[in-house]
């Protein structure tokens, strides 16, 4: 079999069953919807500010692999006072408030990090308890299970964890604050994306320190909806886009120098949408993965990465130096397994490059 037809294969064994999609997606939505409302009757703010939960990341990009037990949501607060994004740098915002919400705000008037997050903190960990977990039962399967409180918000996340016998299903669930198109603090004839691809959706301020600074008042941009639209109708766009993550999920041994450590989906994914408009993506995937692969090298190399909301901002910045050497050497390795033609044409050995589990 030729390349292309080989990883045609590859990819059927990497996508979600629509079946297992169902089933994971209903339980989730029980755990998710039990665990907000135990966080609204927790605390009497948290219920007022809480405007609900929208998805990001791989699985809203439905580019999400095996098993689909991983769910990243923006917690969407809403203040009952007026919050207005300002310009700082490289993607960051400060989130302006009136005076008055200490609870809340920094110095010279904007929300901070370490408020917000000590805030969440403290409301999780009243529902949680002391023992650090509760257990839901799943309206859908009835299934129960045991769900527990695994990271609290000291970088942005704070992250649960649902077992029920061998079923695990993992959210990461981070504070965000919600804006309109019109609220984008920098020059709109900057965005990459058209008003039309934009008009429909808003924009979202997470809680993200920048590297090398403890400004607790900065906040990162996020457009998820915005890249969801931009990368629509590019024919085998999200097949690569797959391929390239099946390749990293592969590079993950425990060994030391190898693997290809701390190389995240959204780091991935910023490569396809650097490139995107350069690519014909009508071509084949053996094409197209040998290009993008070589592209993602090509950065490793120079060490930038250019966010897609801002150039001046490096996404390696959150690599180690000694994770993104090993990263250079380890690309390179697969990029020339990709290229061998006795690999290309073994269906065998070409799997073996890939997370097929």
């Amino acid at each position: 079999m030729s390349f292309s037809a080989n990883l045609k294969t590859i990819l059927n064994r990497l996508l979600i069953s629509e079946e297992d999609r169902r089933e994971y997606t209903k339980d989730a939505l029980c755990i998710q919807n039990q665990v907000m409302e135990k966080l609204e009757n927790a605390d009497s703010t948290f219920k007022k500010a809480y405007d609900g939960l929208s998805l990001g990341g791989s699985y809203l990009d439905r580019v999400k692999l095996g098993t689909p037990d991983e769910f990243d949501l923006h917690l969407k607060l809403k203040f009952p006072f007026q919050i207005t994004p300002v310009a700082d740098e490289k993607g960051f915002v400060y989130l302006r408030a009136p005076n008055g919400y200490n609870q809340f705000v920094s110095y010279c008037g904007y929300i901070s990090r370490d408020k917000l997050q000590s805030w969440l903190r403290t409301v999780f960990n009243r529902v949680f308890g002391a023992y650090n977990y509760l257990d839901v039962t799943s309206s859908s399967s009835g299934r129960v299970y045991r769900v527990k409180y695994t990271l609290d918000g000291q970088g942005c996340a704070h992250s649960i964890e649902a077992k029920c016998g061998n079923r695990i299903i993992e959210f990461d669930i981070v504070p965000a604050f919600e804006f309109v198109e019109s609220q984008w603090p920098w020059p709109l004839s900057d965005l990459k994306v058209s008003k039309k691809e934009r008009g429909n959706y808003s924009w979202l301020a997470v809680p993200q320190k920048k590297r090398g600074d403890n400004d607790d008042r900065t906040f990162l941009v996020c457009a998820a909806q915005w890249e969801r639209e931009y990368m629509k109708r590019q024919d085998n766009l999200k097949n690569v886009l797959r391929l390239m993550k099946g390749l990293r999920d592969k590079q993950n041994p425990d060994r030391p120098n190898a693997g290809l450590p701390h190389l995240t989906s959204y780091m991935i994914k910023t490569v396809i949408l650097q490139e995107l408009p350069k690519i014909n993506w009508q071509q084949d995937e053996g094409t197209l993965l040998l290009k993008m692969w070589n592209c993602l090298v090509n950065y490793l190399d120079a060490g930038h990465l250019a966010f897609f909301w801002a150039d001046d901002k490096n996404v390696f910045d959150r690599m180690s130096n000694d994770q993104l050497r090993i990263c250079r050497i380890n690309s390179k390795k697969v990029l020339d397994k990709l290229r061998d033609p006795r690999i290309q044409n073994s269906l065998d050995d070409l799997s073996n490059l890939f997370d097929l589990n």
